[in-house]
């Protein structure tokens, strides 16, 4: 007899202890030279540790007290360990623990193995996959190394607190197999109980086991309420198609009626990937008539560092992606383009075509093909300091009427060169020059109103001058105070050209100092003009930053370059003033406001996001005071809300709100509520919408989705809630 010690005993008796029982162990019964076999790998080594372990006769070891074997990856945990070498069987009292190396745990009272572990019967097992699912039977057959056989089985990933007590939820059946390898769980006779109560029963269910992500079988189902189609249901199934692919359809049925398949398709490349989403319906919204929509996207590397980006977007109909929740896009936009960008180079070229689903649009007057390539790259010159831009731009919009006026097409290439260099000078005075030469060549078709073909040559240039002020101070703080004052000149002969992509024009902190503040090609800003800012913040050491922004425009002509709404129009524009609040990542706010001479508002917008350990938040607001000259009849008054709120452990609620305080119409809202424990997720949604922008009702649509984590589903549970005393 041989007794092992732990270590903090005496280390090297155990050492030469468990040497010679693993020798022992490992040995066959009858060796014989011409047929040993090579030395196994690592891997396959068994290593065991217990309190005792003796030997009888010459076939029997066994091992009491706190046993420990590890073999082939698994690790087993047991009271006493019995091997028989003649019939290579392992015989274990329990408790018993045994973790094979995929993380499937298995507990359970008495055991006969075969030495590796992977094959033999267990009783009183208890089966716990992805610590979430639990499985127990009376009994447990392991099979070929991969196949778990229980009979009279309970499975259910709900915590029981009393003995006799019901779970939430449970499936009883008359017997379980648990396919290790295919990932794959099979119910025979399966009852599945709420609270104790049977609810239906399935003479087999199969499902994915939830420790992989990727394994085929039916996913979450969910129901969908909504006022144009009634009561639904959604039921995906999800297909493998081999390691770089796969599949998932979902039949959606409703009674007032909807027969819809919706599909998803996804396949990863040695260079890239590809999506692609869509649906098909009947319904009773459009009788007669098959509904649908197609979503393709997809990102390639080609050669010479250049990615390749595509996504096609069409639907059958306006209001079928509103319909059916699947996208609150009022455009789509198919595009093609390809993309390098360098250290000191970009290149973009991208061809997009748009499809419009607002019923207040006609397509055949706004560009349905709009096409863009730029090149840009910066180098500095050896003698004169500073820095070139070299930038080349082409754009080109095409409309689907070829009707005068209405049906205009234009196309533009404009090369641009700019230089820019900074000096300080002693005393902190920072001084800085700007100077840019415009070349432009541009067709217009179909508007007699202008040449059909021109060109113009526009140099540019700004002086900037900038005294930037810091102090410390008490207890870290830092302040920062810096004016700013810019003079800047644009030569007049500009194209005479419509404005097609230049009508979203607005004085910000972003161009204040900008020497063109219309944001695409078609056109200049002319003349000469005096930017003025002033720049203030307070940065403490505590993580509280207060930053003010203010500035304001003077031409020295007024050109009429601007329309009233812009801020930019007459002799000197509006008031700029911008504050930016930050509290260590807490809360950041920003309000900028546009005032007039009187310093009454004309524009004002808000953004406010809000983090802490359960509330996040975003919002924005704009308010804008009519301008007719801008088609803005009346003020624009509207919010956007974006709210998330874990109120404990598990109950959550979020909201998404748009309304438009002008019209006194909610244009959009959706709360939804979720209460999660260890064995259920429960998702409720109501949805408040307009299905096109001349709707006068709303629509509504109500969702529930109930998963079951650790059942077919890798969702994470919420933490396992203790049981009170």
């Amino acid at each position: 007899m041989t007794r092992l010690r732990r270590p903090a005993q005496n280390f090297f008796s155990l050492s030469v202890a468990l040497l010679a029982a693993l020798m022992w162990l490992s040995a066959p019964v009858r060796a014989h030279a011409q047929d040993a076999p090579a030395p196994a790998p690592a891997s396959d080594i068994t290593t065991l540790a217990a309190d005792l372990v003796r030997v009888e006769g010459e076939d029997i070891l066994i091992a009491t007290g706190n046993v420990e074997v590890m073999t082939n990856g698994a690790r087993l945990r047991a009271s006493e360990l019995r091997y028989d070498r003649a019939h290579d069987l392992l015989q274990i009292t329990g408790p018993i623990t045994l973790q094979d190396a995929d993380g499937t745990v298995l507990l359970a009272d008495q055991a006969e193995l075969e030495r590796d572990l992977q094959n033999g019967m267990i009783r009183g097992a208890r089966l716990i996959l992805n610590d979430q699912l639990q499985i127990t039977g009376a009994e447990m057959a392991r099979r070929q190394g991969r196949y778990s056989d229980l009979r009279q089985v309970a499975a259910s990933s709900c915590e029981i607190c009393r003995p006799g007590q019901s779970p939430l939820w449970e499936i009883r059946a008359k017997r379980v197999i648990h396919d290790q390898q295919e990932k794959q769980i099979y119910f025979y006779g399966a009852r599945f109980r709420i609270k104790g109560v049977p609810v239906f029963y399935l003479p087999t269910l199969r499902v994915p086991d939830g420790t992989e992500d990727r394994v085929s079988g039916f996913l979450t189902p969910s129901t969908r309420t909504t006022t144009e189609l009634g009561n639904g249901v959604k039921i995906p199934y999800y297909f493998v198609l081999g390691e770089h692919a796969d599949l998932k359809l979902t039949p959606y049925l409703a009674d007032d009626y909807t027969t819809t398949l919706e599909a998803r398709y996804r396949q990863a490349f040695v260079n890239g990937l590809i999506t692609v989403n869509g649906a098909v319906s009947k319904d009773s919204i459009m009788p007669g008539e098959t509904r649908g929509y197609l979503f393709l996207d997809g990102r390639f590397d080609i050669p010479h560092d250049f990615i390749l980006t595509f996504d096609v977007e069409t639907t059958s109909d306006d209001p079928y992606l509103r319909d059916y929740d699947y996208s609150q896009k009022d455009r789509l936009d198919s595009a093609i383009g390809v993309r390098r960008i360098r250290p000191d180079e970009r290149i973009d070229a991208e061809l997009v075509r748009f499809q419009s689903l607002r019923a207040d649009v006609d397509d055949d007057d706004d560009p349905r093909w709009v096409g863009d390539v730029r090149w840009n790259t910066r180098f500095q010159p050896g003698g004169l300091g500073g820095w070139f831009d070299a930038n080349l731009v082409a754009h080109m919009h095409k409309r689907e009427s070829s009707e005068n006026i209405t049906g205009r097409d234009m196309a533009q290439i404009r090369g641009t060169l700019n230089w820019a260099r900074i000096w300080t000078v002693p005393g902190g005075l920072r001084f800085s020059a700007q100077t840019r030469l415009n070349a432009d060549m541009k067709r217009i078709d179909d508007d007699d109103r202008y040449p059909s073909f021109q060109t113009a040559l526009i140099p540019e240039g700004a002086l900037t001058l900038a005294l930037p002020l810091s102090r410390a101070g008490q207890n870290g703080t830092f302040y920062t105070l810096e004016p700013v004052a810019q003079l800047a000149w644009s030569a007049p002969g500009k194209l005479d050209s419509p404005n097609d992509d230049s009508t979203a024009v607005a004085l910000d902190t972003g161009n204040l100092l900008r020497l063109n503040r219309f944001p695409g090609l078609d056109l200049y800003e002319e003349g000469t003009r005096a930017n003025l800012a002033l720049r203030w913040s307070r940065v403490s050491a505590s993580g509280l930053s207060i930053a003010f922004t203010g500035g304001r425009i003077f031409w020295q002509e007024d050109l009429d370059q601007f329309a009233e709404g812009s801020g930019l129009d007459g002799m000197q524009s509006d008031w700029l003033a911008q504050v930016d609040i930050d509290l260590g990542g807490l809360l950041s706010l920003r309000n900028a406001t546009l005032m007039d001479d009187t310093f009454a508002p004309t524009l004002s917008e808000t953004r406010l996001a809000m983090s802490t350990g359960s509330l996040g938040l975003s919002s924005s607001y704009i308010w804008q005071r009519a301008d007719t000259s801008s088609s803005f009849d009346d003020d624009v008054n509207e919010i956007a809300l974006f709210a998330d709120y874990q109120l404990n452990d598990t109950w959550s609620a979020e909201l998404d709100l748009r309304r438009d305080f002008t019209a006194q119409r909610t244009n959009y809202a959706k709360l939804g509520i979720a209460y999660q424990n260890e064995c259920v997720r429960v998702d409720l949604s109501a949805r408040r919408s307009f299905r096109a922008t001349s709707d006068v009702d709303p629509s509504y649509a109500y969702g529930i989705s109930v998963s079951l984590p650790g059942f077919g589903t890798q969702e994470t549970a919420q933490r396992r809630r203790r049981c009170s005393k």
